[in-house]
């Protein structure tokens, strides 16, 4: 899972701000949803590291992929919401939580990931032999990529009809998102067996 992560993050957000007091500042506001949107790609940070500074495309560290670490957001976040002397924390803290677990829920869906981690180091997920084996290659030229794209479209299809545009506008943004997702997805099929047969999986 790659761009895709940003979605659940976005409409995490999207859903949170009516619930926002009018009185919060634009940059309280702002830095809520730049929390939303990094916490849900944070989990991935070994992966840039090993990219700029390594050599190689791969995780290194675990527990960045382990359910434990958000789940204690989670009871942090419940015990504000009791607390009620901190709304602004409990949200920071809320959709940080939210961020990281869609993250992992996205990646056992995609290719598996250690949520048990440290108790155990066991892969949790259903991928494809292809994604098993073939690591990001493998993930590239399997039909489960799709995923990305949906998860995008439908971020930008939410956005085009809850943002204020004229009616005409919104439907203009609709059709062109709904149209590429359509365009994409069928030379994506298309073009498939080449594709494997190209990056062949050991």
């Amino acid at each position: 899972m790659l761009l895709a992560h940003l979605a659940p993050g976005y409409f995490a957000t999207a859903r949170s701000q009516y619930s926002w007091p009018s009185h919060w500042s634009r940059k309280q506001r702002a830095l809520l949803w730049l929390v939303a949107f990094a916490s849900t790609v944070a989990p991935d940070a070994d992966v840039i590291y090993n990219v700029l500074f390594r050599g190689f495309f791969n995780h290194s560290v675990l527990w960045t992929h382990s359910l434990f670490p958000y789940l204690g957001l989670a009871l942090v976040w419940w015990l504000l919401g009791r607390n009620r002397h901190w709304p602004y924390l409990q949200t920071l803290v809320g959709l940080t939580a939210l961020g990281g677990i869609s993250h992992i829920l996205l990646d056992a869906i995609a290719h598996s990931t250690p949520i048990f981690y440290p108790f155990s180091a066991v892969m949790v997920g259903a991928p494809s032999a292809r994604v098993l084996q073939g690591g990001v290659s493998g993930y590239l030229t399997d039909p489960i990529f799709l995923l990305e794209p949906l998860l995008l479209t439908l971020a930008g299809v939410h956005w085009a009809l809850t943002y204020r545009l004229s009616p005409r506008l919104r439907l203009i943004l609709v059709v062109i998102l709904a149209n590429s997702l359509l365009v994409f997805t069928v030379t994506f099929l298309t073009l498939l067996p080449d594709k494997q047969r190209a990056l062949p999986i050991p």
